[in-house]
Parts: structure tokens; sequence; C-alpha cells
């Protein structure tokens, strides 16, 4: 099923929402593939029912198996040309470089090779930055939205902005409860730029399509004051990471059952310390062979 956004710009909706672009002499783009070979060979058979087109590139948004796992399954049967943003391209060229990241940057667990965090590589053949681009004789405007990924983007075609992960709908808020982030720096100036586009459509990479993206981005920003509070609150004496992390966990009421969960929520609690750290809000210091986290004093 095709949801129909203009002459140009469709979206095949799903777990991930997929733009489907449409070009002159039947080429197609997409924007993100999917998880699996499976959900690449829906989206192919879609496309090319419902246009009787052929895919030619592919506009990834970030290097997130959810988003980029079938770009080698569609690449094999179309031979499209794969963009992918800065730093996040490392990912999908060699996706072990995701849980390697999960797991503080050491060989990661086996647990953590799985298909949510481990996709099939993809070839990259364009690196995507800020700023036009034109695919297929299509102007597209890349919409940097750093943060959730390293090198998050967005793309915005004929008034219809494809924003990634930059908000994320209430019922994947609620199941998370603490969704992964990178940075919290950059992802606050990005929830901050995606209020600044101007667009008659907002395709978020999971959930609904939206009439405006300001709601959404002041629901995902009442979570981060309410982590923000909370870890605040918690680093009034001495903490170390875990317990950061223990403490969270406590406050919002989530429960890990497995090594992805936790290590997705591991990074995220370091990525508020950091912010935080920047802010000159907490202080970090190396004692007794541990690493403390603790509240900065109050400044009169």
């Amino acid at each position: 099923m095709l949801l129909n956004l203009g002459p140009r710009v469709k979206v095949i909706p799903g777990g991930v929402n997929i733009g489907l672009l449409i070009a002159g002499d039947g080429r197609l783009i997409l924007i993100d593939t999917g998880l699996t070979e499976s959900n690449a060979k829906k989206t192919l058979r879609t496309a090319r029912d419902e246009t009787g087109g052929e895919v030619v590139a592919i506009l990834t948004t970030h290097a997130h198996a959810d988003h980029f796992g079938g770009n080698a399954s569609v690449v094999k049967r179309t031979g499209a040309a794969v963009y992918a943003p800065a730093r996040d391209e490392a990912i999908l060229r060699d996706p072990l470089l995701q849980p390697t990241l999960l797991f503080g940057g050491a060989d990661p667990l086996d647990t953590l090779r799985v298909g949510f965090l481990l996709a099939s590589a993809s070839p990259v053949d364009q690196i995507v930055r800020g700023g036009p681009l034109v695919v297929a004789d299509i102007e597209i405007e890349v919409i940097p939205l750093y943060g959730h990924s390293p090198g998050q983007v967005g793309y915005l075609i004929d008034g219809v902005f494809f924003c990634a992960d930059v908000v994320l709908p209430d019922a994947i808020l609620e199941k998370y409860k603490i969704p992964y982030l990178f940075s919290l720096t950059d992802h606050l100036a990005a929830l901050d730029h995606a209020l600044t586009i101007p667009c008659q459509a907002v395709v978020p990479g999971h959930g609904p399509i939206l009439a405006s993206i300001a709601p959404s981005v002041g629901t995902n920003r009442r979570l981060i004051d309410d982590v923000t509070a909370a870890l605040l609150d918690i680093v009034v004496r001495p903490a170390t990471a875990d317990d950061v992390l223990a403490g969270l966990l406590d406050r919002f009421g989530a429960d890990p059952a497995d090594a992805p969960a936790y290590y997705l929520l591991q990074p995220t609690a370091a990525a508020f310390l950091a912010h935080l750290h920047r802010m000159g809000q907490v202080n970090h210091r190396i004692a007794n062979r541990r690493s403390f986290w603790e509240a900065s004093p109050a400044k009169e």
C-alpha cells in the first residue's frame, strides 16, 4: 500500500516508514529500506507494482539496522546506488561497528550480534551532507539531524520532510522508556532545527504521518527534561555510571530483558552525562579506581 503525499512523493508505511520518490522515466528512489531482506522484497514489490518503475537509488537516513538492513537486498536486485550520511556511512559498510560502539568499543558479545543491531553490510556510493542534492533529476534538501546517531539526516522533497528518528511516537517512547541517543547535545540542536523546516507533511521514521512536527518535538523534549531531572537527582551524591543507569531504570520503570536492551540504554545514560558535564551541571572525577559523577554546586 502506498500513501500519496504528492505527485512525486509516496510513503510505504510500516514498522519503519519507507519513502518512495518517483522521478522521470520510471526511476524510483527509496528513503530507507527497513530491517530485513523480507522487508526489502515487499518494498520492491510494492514500488514496482504500484508505479511500474525501478529503484535506482536509496537515500539512507542513518545507520541503524532497522533503517538500512534491506539495502543489500535492494542493491542486489536493482543495482541501486546508495547515499548515506557522513560518519554513519562507516557503519553501513561495516555493521559490526554498531554493536562494538554499544559495547564500549570492545569486541561485542555474541548476544549483541543480532539482527536488530547487526544488519547486512551495505555498499555506499555517495556520502551526503547538509544542503542541496540532486538524484535522478529530483531536487532534494539534506537536513542535518545529528544526535540519534552520529550523522543522522532527514530529506526534504516537494514540501515533505522525512525526519528519520529525530522524533519518536508515543508508542515507542512508552515501550523503550529512554530511547537510544548517541549525543544529547546534538539531538537537542536537531530538535530545534527540525522546527524550522518549512513543510506541508512530516514523515517520521516510525509512527503516523504528521501535519506538523511541533507536537512530537514537545513530547520528545519533555521526556528529555524528565530524564535530565531524574539524573540530576541521582547524582546529588557521587555516583558511578552504573549507579546512574540503575537509578534511571528504577525511576522510569525500564526493565531491560536482554543484552541488546541493556546496552542501548547504557550509552544513552552516558550521552546525558556528557551533555550535562558540557553544560557545567555535573562534575566528573576519577577516585579510588572508579569513575564518579556528581551534581555541580549551585552557583550563587
